[in-house]
């Protein structure tokens, strides 16, 4: 079985289809809403899965570059993890987002990781971390809540000065970082390695700053399960995490009509982003291509 956490904090209709699509007895479903959302009816979503278990997990009011996304990451793999009975165990775990597809069929997605069994499906931006990615959890980062100019005045001048008197978050600690997009499929062994030791990451995570794009990658590398990537040198390439995502497009692209083919083509299981109100045509496209509807 597979367990798919999803992330979402709008496009409600889209995410409907996305769990519709992933309705299989072998999945199950955790979602997180984001707790801005004040009016999301969760008495209808949770009646939308015939064959998969849905599961809604403790909110979080997530802030862009706040510890709020990791623990929203973290709340999800705890509670998958904990759903874990003597009878059911999950074999991957998939972050998504309430606007990704899966542009395979869920026998294909099944099949894919069966045959890649043991592979950890985590992207790496390069071999060599940056400075800039390690000063995101070598500095204390305050004030990443609310993003007036104010605080990031004072957020800012906070880090020089602790880059003036050497602080080090990460001193003694032999941890190394590494960075990446945020969306994986990780083995249920790791999944489980990371539940385990959840409360000490939490305060290495905590008052960074971006840390989800660098919370999975840096808990990898310092795993016994660093060296099952199933591409340990992917050279940026987002097939690294089993995802087609296009960011010298845009921000990333947003998929249209016009890249059906591309994304039909595409040895990814899953695409990074859709927007209804941009295009809504190519989601049904997609959706019936892969029998989802």
């Amino acid at each position: 079985m597979h367990a798919v956490m999803i992330i979402a904090h709008n496009h409600f209709d889209l995410l409907e289809k996305l769990i519709r699509a992933l309705d299989d007895e072998r999945n199950d479903i955790f979602l997180h809403i984001d707790k801005k959302v004040r009016d999301f009816d969760f008495e209808r979503f949770k009646n939308i899965p015939v064959h998969s278990d849905i599961h809604f997990v403790p909110r979080v009011n997530i802030a862009w570059g706040d510890f709020s996304q990791v623990q929203a990451e973290m709340n999800l793999i705890s509670c998958a993890v904990r759903q874990e009975a003597e009878n059911k165990s999950y074999d991957y775990y998939h972050l998504i987002s309430g606007v990704d597809l899966p542009i395979k069929s869920n026998d294909e997605i099944h099949r894919f990781f069966a045959e890649n069994a043991g592979k950890e499906f985590v992207h790496f931006s390069s071999d060599e971390v940056s400075d800039s990615s390690v000063s995101r959890l070598k500095y204390y980062h305050f004030f990443r809540r609310k993003r007036t100019f104010l605080r990031k005045l004072a957020s800012y001048s906070i880090v020089q000065i602790e880059r003036l008197f050497g602080v080090n978050r990460l001193k003694g600690k032999n941890i190394a970082v590494q960075k990446g997009c945020n969306w994986f499929s990780i083995t249920g062994d790791f999944a489980r390695y990371i539940a385990a030791d959840m409360q000490r990451w939490r305060g290495v995570f905590k008052y960074s700053y971006c840390a989800d794009e660098v919370f999975v990658q840096t808990m990898l590398v310092n795993s016994p399960f660093k060296d099952n990537l199933y591409m340990p040198h992917c050279s940026n390439s987002h097939l690294a995490c089993a995802r087609l995502i296009d960011w010298e497009r845009g921000n990333p692209y947003v998929f249209k009509t016009q890249d059906f083919e591309e994304l039909m083509s595409s040895p990814a299981m899953f695409a990074r982003k859709f927007d209804p109100d941009a295009d809504s045509n190519i989601i049904d496209l997609v959706l019936k291509n892969i029998n989802a509807e």
